[in-house]
């Protein structure tokens, strides 16, 4: 039976780490901003990167797909 993975969050910010968080110590961060204690936009960016993919979803959901 395959496993689940475990969600990676922020120390920092909070947000879901989908891709390899930077580690100090028993934290993880999802970049450096957060590891230095600044504000990031990792969770603004990973909002825009769903809905371009939800956009695009859609749109090859249509007939003829994507535009060529």
């Amino acid at each position: 039976m395959a496993g689940i993975e475990e969600a990676v969050w922020c120390d920092g910010c909070g947000v879901e780490i989908t891709w390899s968080p930077l580690i100090e110590g028993k934290r993880r961060y999802c970049c450096l901003d957060c590891q230095r204690g600044n504000p990031c936009r990792c969770g603004e960016r990973m909002e825009t990167e769903e809905e371009r993919r939800e956009t695009k979803a859609a749109t090859t959901d249509l007939p003829g797909g994507l535009p060529s």
